[in-house]
């Protein structure tokens, strides 16, 4: 994190990644969902929620230490490292192995708000209701959507590919279960901000490192808690380096700035 000060605004710069936390494995036959923290800072998914809506029961059940699977789970906790699995015992009821889908939600709720939404899959005879919701910029799915389950047999489940960010069908395979396995996880997404300055225009500058797919987009809010724009809806937006962003701030304005990955 960190700030730039001048005698007009005050800004809050961060990077963040779309999908720290992501939903790598799903086990329809024993119930069970892997998730991977991929970031490299840790994440506390206490209170965080599952979600499906096409059938699940409940809908909205949080996540809960106890239903941690403690065999396959590289932690005992809900507190992810960098590079840890957690491996969940839910429901078939919540898991339906014909077809439905699977978001996992900030506490804050807002079912509704992409921004509260962490990760996404829908599988099998599933249209999905929330996919609307995954599929709002930064998108990390496609409306109406489903992983093809028709091939599955005993012993499968659906599996993030290697190397994959898990936004799209595409990105997932059914092959026999590996789940709870070291190896599974993502690789590393290095995403952090390297530089941040002034130019004589007035402009600001930030620069970082990003070595994962698609592009990095630079957001504002002017509260923590309202929604974040693009500040290329305000101003242009230059980026004269792959790795650098230039942009002219609101003068007398109070901004958060971060970037985002789309």
């Amino acid at each position: 994190m960190l700030r730039f000060f001048s005698s007009l605004v005050f800004f809050l710069f961060t990077a963040i990644a779309s999908a720290n936390v992501v939903i790598s494995e799903v086990d329809l036959t024993n119930s069970r969902v892997e998730l991977v923290n991929n970031g490299t800072q840790a994440v506390n998914i206490t209170n965080y929620r599952w979600c499906n809506r096409v059938n699940g029961s409940p809908f909205y059940p949080s996540v809960s230490s106890a239903t941690i699977n403690a065999e396959f789970s590289t932690t005992p906790d809900l507190v992810l490292l960098p590079g840890e699995v957690l491996v969940f015992d839910l429901s078939s009821a919540f898991l339906p192995p014909e077809g439905g889908e699977l978001g996992l939600y900030l506490p804050s709720g807002g079912f509704g708000r992409r921004s509260a939404l962490v990760d996404y899959i829908n599988w099998g005879n599933s249209l999905g209701v929330r996919d609307t919701v995954a599929d709002d910029a930064p998108a990390i799915w496609e409306t109406n959507a489903a992983i093809d389950i028709s091939g599955i047999s005993a012993g499968d489940s659906i599996q993030l590919k290697p190397g994959s960010e898990g936004n799209s069908v595409t990105d997932y395979k059914v092959a026999p279960a590996t789940i709870g396995q070291a190896q599974n996880p993502i690789d590393q997404i290095d995403f952090r901000i390297t530089a941040v300055g002034s130019m004589d225009n007035g402009g600001l500058f930030i620069e970082f490192v990003y070595n994962g797919g698609g592009s990095v987009t630079i957001t504002e809010s002017p509260d923590l808690s309202a929604e974040y724009k693009k500040v290329s809806e305000r101003t242009v937006v230059l980026r004269p380096l792959e790795n650098r962003i230039e942009f002219q701030p609101e003068n007398g304005r109070t901004f958060f700035y971060r970037l985002e990955k789309d």
